[in-house]
């Protein structure tokens, strides 16, 4: 059978082949250029290089992470049997949005099972031996002595359940904490909250006074910083993070910092999703503004977001 001939299963499955390859492709070359508007930057720092050309490939970078996308989705309703989307292109931002909110749904139930989920299993087993402890049948010894300290050992459990449980409607919902402390303030919170359920030591460096923000941006800074942090948990094997506020030419500048293993630029290219890459940039996006990534093997991370300010 020939092209001329081939029938609609067939041009499916290589159609889909051919987005993978394609979406893959792309992105990597999004990838490079991300980097290597990095690397203009810094030379431009240095007197080696314009702004112009820096700016150039942020946006060329863009555009190829948009174009990968954009192949992923097709190929994803392609394989589902799905309606095509419509050509138009205000279509293609709604389905961005969608697929990160489940992203964000998905990492959400996934810790609460981890963490909240686990503990009421563990509290219920607890409880459970506790009552066969108080039967008048049973014989097992000490068996008040060992009723305390269950009681005392689910107590403690609970009161970090409660604690995670907070931590886990900041995450879902920021709104509250900024609404009453603003940025600033809100990220203390949250640093506080963060310390305590995983042990990391942090600081928080203001180098600025901005007052406040429109509530949308801080929520999207917010977020950015949040994911970073997540990431410095997950997997950076660090002992210590700092964020920083500073304003550098006419631009705010928030910066997450670690003390961790750090990363080479290719795994940080393979580990664009699981890192969250691709959700900050789209933040960064939303707030005009561009996001960079700066590590090395051995030398910690720096995650670096800039905005114009003052803002719109």
């Amino acid at each position: 059978m020939n092209d001329a001939t081939i029938s609609i299963q067939e041009f499916l499955a290589k159609a889909v082949a051919m987005l993978e390859t394609s979406g893959n492709e792309l992105q990597e070359l999004a990838q490079l250029a991300l980097s290597s508007s990095e690397q203009s930057s810094f030379e431009h720092k240095n007197g080696r290089n314009t702004k112009t050309d820096d700016a150039r490939l942020q946006k060329i970078s863009r555009q190829l992470s948009d174009l990968s996308e954009r192949s992923k989705i097709l190929r994803l309703y392609l394989q589902e049997e799905l309606d095509l989307p419509p050509l138009d292109d205000d279509h293609w931002p709604r389905i961005k949005i969608l697929q990160s909110q489940e992203e964000e749904r998905m990492q959400v139930a996934r810790a609460m099972e981890e963490s909240v989920g686990q503990l009421l299993a563990n509290a219920v087993f607890e409880l459970a031996s506790f009552r066969q402890l108080q039967n008048p049948t049973s014989t097992a010894p000490g068996g008040d002595e060992v009723s305390l300290d269950g009681l005392e050992g689910l107590q403690l459990e609970l009161e970090q359940g409660l604690t995670d449980f907070r931590h886990f409607i900041i995450e879902l919902d920021p709104t509250t904490i900024l609404s009453n402390f603003g940025l600033t303030g809100g990220i203390r919170r949250y640093l506080e909250q963060y310390e305590q359920k995983t042990g990391l030591k942090t600081r928080l460096r203001i180098n600025t006074n901005f007052g406040r923000l429109p509530m949308m941006i801080e929520i999207a800074i917010f977020r950015i910083i949040q994911e970073s942090l997540n990431n410095v948990y997950r997997h950076a094997m660090a002992t210590q993070v700092e964020v920083v506020f500073a304003e550098d030419d006419g631009e705010l500048q928030f910066s997450v910092i670690d003390d961790g293993g750090g990363l080479n630029s290719e795994k940080i290219g393979l580990s664009r999703k699981n890192l969250g890459l691709a959700r900050m940039i789209d933040y960064a996006e939303l707030l005009n503004g561009k996001l960079r990534l700066l590590s090395e093997p051995t030398r910690g991370t720096q995650v670096i977001l800039s905005i114009p300010y003052p803002v719109s």
